[in-house]
């Protein structure tokens, strides 16, 4: 009893965020079988934390001021829409090949939840957000390196790996033009894609503004993930980069932005000459975009998806009822309109709304450029992760998803920090004021 109540007293919400991306280097295709999908490594972990965190709201005392979180707020009304949507399904009545994915549904977002929550409320100072936020780099950089070895030998290199109790569907390598499109330990490359665009960011603004760490550390993640983005083969992922690099050269010096330039003229120049042909595959994915198979399929698909919208357009069909066999969209904002209808898109963009714009405000109360940088970093993961759900249903799978809603966590932690701090100053170092909205003990 002693060595667990030890182990409770130490254990933090940067240790379990930390298990969360440990989570993350078992395969996605590989799960728990008697418990289905739910029964991924990543999603227990984020079903453990929410319980965690549900155990230190019942244990902490009522506070006497609650402050305002509007992106814990936004999470609010989207689980509200998903369990009305939910309600509203079961007493339709749903064919029988609907109802488990539909409670399936329910306990992705619950375990959504907790990574949101646990990241939300439990980073409380400045240095659990820099050690989150390298932790989450290294790990984008371990999986840019696995992605980088797998298109260099044009193998999976996961195939061996077998965890008792553990089974899935291994699909092999895909390729695009003769690539190898790599994945990482995520379930397809388009989500291994989505995963690279959002830690990118948090790793550039490591790379411009982390000077206490040497340049290894500093820009190996950051070098990593950038040159494993181009060599994905994914025009979703390029596109995210992009936004993502747009958002952050805001937040830079005109000298940074000549130094990240250069930087990625040098790369691009080094996947030129080292990867031949690369450069007009990925010319030619964005040029006959028209022509592409796989784009004519997400088009051809939202006839179909904008018929039943017209049959429930209010909370739609129920999460997670959208089956593969009915329809391929590709597109997670109208799969998110066809299953929790208009009120669902609102709930979702206003959660990303929130995500973006309060944290981009709260830089200004940074107390130094790590954390000013790290602000902007913040902004621009979820950012490219709002970007990557136009291109793929990014909600259904499970690193894509999770990462997403681990920056929505550290974007509101980023606002409530920050405002401790400017209240901190305001009251010439009250430590009454220093934590005014501190959620976790």
């Amino acid at each position: 009893m002693r060595g667990f109540a030890a182990l409770r007293q130490h254990l933090d919400a940067v240790s379990m965020l930390t298990l969360f991306l440990l989570a993350c280097a078992v395969p996605s295709y590989l799960s728990f079988t008697v418990i289905g999908s739910v029964g991924r490594p990543s999603v227990l972990v984020c079903l453990l934390m929410f319980a965690w965190w549900l155990a230190h709201q019942l244990q902490r005392p009522f506070a006497g001021h609650i402050e305002l979180q509007p992106v814990r707020w936004m999470l609010l009304p989207f689980v509200g829409v998903v369990l009305a949507s939910y309600i509203g399904a079961m007493f339709r009545g749903l064919p029988e090949a609907e109802v488990s994915p539909a409670d399936n549904g329910l306990l992705r977002v619950l375990a959504w939840c907790g990574l949101f929550l646990v990241a939300h409320d439990g980073l409380r100072t400045w240095e659990h957000i820099v050690v989150l936020v390298r932790r989450v780099a290294l790990a984008g950089g371990l999986m840019a390196l696995l992605g980088l070895l797998q298109f260099g030998t044009k193998r999976s290199l996961l195939s061996w790996l077998v965890i008792p109790g553990m089974s899935g569907d291994y699909g092999g390598v895909d390729q695009r033009a003769g690539f190898v499109r790599a994945a990482g330990t995520a379930t397809h490359p388009l989500e291994y894609g989505a995963v690279l665009s959002i830690t990118l960011p948090l790793a550039v603004a490591l790379a411009v503004a982390d000077t206490k760490r040497g340049p290894v550390l500093r820009w190996g993640p950051a070098v990593l993930i950038a040159s494993a983005s181009i060599l994905s083969v994914s025009r979703s992922a390029l596109i995210a980069v992009v936004i993502a690099t747009a958002v952050l050269a805001a937040s830079w010096t005109a000298r940074q932005r000549v130094i990240v330039a250069g930087a990625g003229t040098v790369l691009f120049a080094a996947v030129y000459f080292l990867v031949p042909g690369m450069a007009g595959t990925i010319v030619g994915m964005f040029s006959g975009a028209a022509d592409d198979s796989s784009v004519a399929s997400r088009v051809n698909g939202y006839d179909v998806a904008f018929g039943m919208v017209q049959r429930l357009p209010l909370f739609g069909r129920g999460f997670g009822t959208l089956m593969p066999s009915y329809v391929y969209l590709d597109n997670q904002y109208i799969g998110v309109v066809v299953e929790l209808g208009l009120f669902g898109l609102a709930a979702v963009l206003a959660l990303f709304i929130a995500g973006i714009v309060t944290p981009w405000r709260a830089r200004r109360f940074s107390p130094d450029r790590l954390t000013e940088q790290i602000g902007a970093g913040v902004v621009a993961s979820v950012s490219a992760g709002a970007v990557t759900l136009t291109f793929f249903d990014g909600l259904a799978f499970p690193l894509s998803s999770g990462f997403l809603f681990l920056v929505l966590g550290a974007a509101g932690a980023y606002r409530r920090i920050s405002r401790a701090g400017r209240a901190w100053h305001a009251v010439g170092g009250s430590k009454a004021a220093a934590h005014p909205a501190e959620e976790m003990p």
